[in-house]
């Protein structure tokens, strides 16, 4: 079974959100191998400090066969159609893991940037981290259920 993993600072603080998180992390496993990888958060009042430091700890959990997808605003947009169909090729095709980074409120470091195969945005809006957390395990979910054909998605 292929491997997607979610690569972010932080854990999530809030306990309704721990238990969503679980509940979209239990409904994806369904499909496909997915898991989690928190790091320690930098807190630094200096951003370009914050972003080397977590840029080391990204590129510390990326192997070198692996697709890697930077979740940020300057990223393309697409639909959950189309994010449905890039989940699915690499998949499908691609012979390392599938790794999406969430960046911390720096964003990420021009060597983690430089490093990523893709970069998305979902939206031209800013969330809070926990938020979109669960907003991109949403979204996996739902490109499961639209790969698989089922009716979650409309």
């Amino acid at each position: 079974m292929k491997a997607i993993e979610l690569v972010c600072p932080g854990e999530l603080k809030f306990r309704g959100l721990q238990e969503l998180e679980k509940k979209y992390l239990q409904n994806i496993n369904y499909y496909v191998k997915f898991s989690v990888k928190n790091f320690r958060e930098i807190r630094h009042k200096e951003e370009g400090f914050v972003k080397e430091k977590e840029g080391t700890m990204f590129l510390q959990e990326i192997q070198p066969r692996d697709y890697v997808v930077v979740l940020d605003e300057k990223g393309k947009k697409m639909d959950s159609r189309r994010f449905a169909a890039l989940l699915e090729e690499k998949i499908s095709y691609h012979p390392g893991r599938l790794v999406f980074l969430i960046g911390g409120f720096a964003g990420f470091a021009p060597r983690v940037s430089a490093r990523a195969d893709l970069a998305i945005s979902f939206s031209d809006m800013t969330f809070a981290h926990d938020l979109f957390r669960i907003l991109f395990l949403e979204q996996v979910y739902r490109a499961m259920t639209i790969i698989h054909g089922v009716k979650y998605h409309r």
